[in-house]
């Protein structure tokens, strides 16, 4: 059976990452296993998060993910949108990690579920 592989999402400011590194090497060094999910990815405030995950690209990794690897031109003719408009997202999704390029220069979506964490006020400092 395979493992379902998660990434959490979410807004955190570059204080708490490095809390979070901390907290991760401290639980290495005591020899405890990693926290779930283990693959994250954090935004500095909510408007990159959604820049970055419109709906029109969450759209485009569920097509990838039902689907499976597909070129930019295949995935462009499943989504019915421009062949441009689609390379751009996938460019900037591939960038963040949230798409991976094959070997034969297909893509897909290595994920079964993003998870998301979104704070809904800004800590005060």
């Amino acid at each position: 059976m395979t493992r379902k592989k998660d990434i959490l999402i979410g807004v955190q400011t570059g204080e708490e990452a490095a809390e979070g590194a901390i907290k991760a090497w401290k639980r290495a060094e005591a020899g405890l296993p990693p926290e779930q999910p283990v693959n994250q990815l954090h935004f500095a405030d909510m408007a990159t998060l959604l820049k970055y995950l419109s709906p029109r690209r969450i759209e485009l990794m569920q097509k990838l993910r039902a689907i499976g690897p597909l070129n930019i031109r295949q995935l462009a003719q499943a989504l019915g949108r421009d062949y441009k408009n689609v390379y751009t997202d996938v460019s900037e999704l591939t960038h963040i990690g949230l798409v991976e390029e094959t070997k034969d220069r297909r893509f897909q979506v290595p994920w079964d579920e993003i998870l998301a964490k979104l704070p809904l006020l800004a800590k005060a400092t």
